[in-house]
């Protein structure tokens, strides 16, 4: 593994700075331009959406996947367990903010897929929550190596 964490961190920052960019767009700035756009709104959101949704689920796979390759660096029976010290407690909190994202994804992309609506509240809120735990996961992967 410590041959390719360079490769893997690489990837796994530029799927952060893509899917966070994307949120950080929707949730700031996409919602300002509804009162500037008036009409052509729902056009312009139905357009961007439609590619989003086409690249957002595979930016979060390799979100997962990269950091879980990360993960048996920091954390696990190689590294001494999950909760000993500092840096294995605040990793371990970036996990869970992470899994509640990708949960609430999970939960949104399958209704979506069966021809349903997502629940309201994800409908909603999934953005601003997964702006916000991700902006936390950020500041966390600093602080970690910090304590």
């Amino acid at each position: 593994m410590q041959a390719i964490y360079p490769y893997v961190q690489l990837l796994h920052v530029i799927c952060a700075i893509i899917f966070l960019g994307y949120i950080f767009f929707d949730v700031i700035i996409f919602s300002r331009l509804k009162g500037i756009l008036g009409d052509e709104f729902d056009r312009v959101k139905s357009a961007i959406s439609k590619k989003a949704i086409k690249i957002m689920p595979l930016c979060l796979l390799l979100l997962f996947l990269t950091g879980g390759m990360m993960m048996s660096t920091w954390v696990g029976s190689k590294a001494g367990g999950y909760f000993q010290t500092p840096l294995q407690q605040i990793f371990m909190i970036k996990v869970i903010l992470a899994f509640v994202i990708g949960a609430g994804v999970v939960i949104n992309l399958t209704h979506r897929t069966l021809g349903k609506q997502p629940p309201k509240f994800l409908r909603e809120n999934l953005h601003n929550i997964a702006f916000v735990f991700g902006f936390v996961i950020v500041i966390l992967a600093k602080v970690m190596f910090m304590v």
